[in-house]
């Protein structure tokens, strides 16, 4: 019997939301781990050595994208399209990704003294830089992305933040040195690769082999997702890289704490956008369903975006206190510019994924081209005069800048831009508003979090932007779920 269209929608909606719900379930226990340990940890090591922990890991984000150039997003599309080839697939990018993953570890060590990394540092530098060995054997984990079993990943992240927490707990009551925690790290991501690539095995073929000329092409679709990582990782680290250079590692140390805070809510675009990839690879040769996805997704994220800023901005003096002492109360004003920027980050995760379903990642690495050399502009000008406060405004002016105005400039892609401003602009400036009517009372506490949270929620309502059809989906969806259909 021929499925109905509406019935095979509905099922991929509960598919999708099902492997969402898993997903965010996860990266929910997750981000509570991790921020516990983010918390202890920030407490433990102190504003000076939680600089030089911050700026080791920041530079070895600069150099992340050669470890696999950019391969995960190609590997998704061509699974997603090819599932019987996975096994082959799968293997080819590991071999390739362990020999990008050596060069990335030496390049890292050789580099290091012009970035000011010597001495004990560049030793604490070569320890941390051990985890690109693993990043291979992590790969794997894109089966279940493909898949849609994302309960595997969302279980294994969750046991390598509760390991990394156990580890920063014992390390805190041992007084342990920076060389301790850099180890403790490693240990958790080894715990994470195992698992993943343990896991993995059973959803793939035992008979794979190495495809030595698709390797050359998906190597050849990778290279602009690589370049824009690359450029990516400049504006998202080169300004602790900067500071740690320019500044102090203590006032490094009270920007890395607010990034602490605004990055913890990075990990719901990631969540979302893992099920709605294939869809979206699956999907494209449909525009009228192609552009409702899509459509859907820039509300529901810029939704998200703006009332995290609204929430974290009201309150971003008391969560600094609460979260971490009064030592590092002066990344309070801090988080409240940085946070701002994850508008940037949730609309960027939309146009990165459309862009690489429809075949056209080679535009990718122009807003991070743009990006990056704002961000590294406005850090030279800021960084002398304002320290820390300079780098969150040119964090926040680069993204913006990159992810929602360089792309208008091209016509392949102005559509999707305007179709993501539709939402984007009107929900910043409610959030704005709702910030700015909090403000009118007089002292950082619970209720200017409160008051800004309620006046953002109402004004969404009355505008529209969450719709009734979304909660009669919602209902469809959930009741299908349960039933098991």
């Amino acid at each position: 019997m021929e499925t109905h269209p509406s019935k095979s929608k509905l099922r991929m909606q509960t598919r999708v939301l099902q492997n969402t719900a898993a997903s965010l379930g996860g990266r929910g226990i997750s981000i509570v781990l991790s921020a516990g340990a983010s918390i202890l940890l920030t407490r433990y090591l102190g504003s000076e050595r939680l600089g030089q922990f911050g700026a080791i890991y920041a530079y070895l984000g600069l150099f992340t994208w050669i470890t696999t150039l950019g391969i995960e997003p190609v590997l998704v599309r061509e699974i997603s399209k090819e599932r019987g080839s996975a096994s082959s697939l799968l293997h080819t990018a590991i071999l390739l990704t362990s020999l990008l993953s050596i060069g990335a570890l030496l390049a890292t060590i050789l580099v290091a003294p012009w970035a000011g990394f010597s001495d004990h540092l560049r030793t604490l530098l070569i320890f941390a830089g051990l985890e690109f060995i693993l990043i291979p054997f992590r790969l794997p984990a894109i089966i279940f992305q493909v898949d849609l079993r994302q309960w595997y990943p969302a279980t294994i992240n969750v046991v390598r933040q509760g390991v990394w927490f156990g580890i920063v707990i014992i390390l805190w009551l041992a007084g342990a040195s920076l060389v301790y925690v850099i180890v403790g790290r490693l240990l958790a991501a080894a715990v994470e690769s195992s698992l993943t690539w343990a896991y993995s095995r059973q959803f793939l073929s035992a008979e794979k082999r190495f495809l030595r000329e698709r390797s050359g092409k998906i190597l050849l679709h990778s290279i602009p997702i690589a370049f824009t990582s690359l450029l990516s990782m400049v504006y998202l680290r080169i300004d602790q890289v900067m500071l740690h250079k320019m500044a102090s590692d203590f006032v490094l140390g009270q920007y890395v704490a607010s990034v602490r805070v605004s990055e913890l809510f990075e990990f719901l675009p990631a969540a979302l956008i893992l099920s709605m990839a294939p869809v979206l690879s699956v999907s494209v040769d449909e525009p009228h369903l192609f552009r409702d996805y899509t459509d859907k997704l820039f509300r529901y994220f810029m939704i998200m975006a703006s009332g995290i800023c609204v929430f974290i901005s009201a309150g971003s003096g008391l969560i600094v206190r609460v979260l971490y002492g009064k030592q590092f109360l002066p990344a309070g004003p801090l988080l409240a510019v940085l946070i701002w920027s994850e508008i940037a980050v949730f609309f960027a995760t939309v146009v990165y994924n459309v862009l690489i379903a429809k075949n056209q990642q080679w535009l990718l690495p122009i807003p991070t081209l743009v990006g990056a050399a704002i961000n590294i502009a406005l850090n030279l000008v800021l960084i002398p005069k304002y320290d820390a406060a300079g780098a969150a405004w040119a964090t926040l002016i680069s993204y913006t800048v990159a992810w929602t105005a360089v792309l208008c400039f091209f016509k392949e892609t102005r559509a999707v831009i305007w179709q993501g401003l539709r939402f984007a602009l009107p929900l910043t400036g409610l959030a704005l508003f709702a910030v700015g009517c909090s403000a009118l009372i007089p002292a950082q506490s619970i209720v200017r979090i409160l008051v800004a949270s309620g006046v953002f929620g109402l004004s969404i309502w009355l505008t529209n932007f969450i719709e009734s059809s979304d909660l009669t989906d919602a209902y469809m969806i959930a009741r299908q779920s349960f039933r098991g259909n």
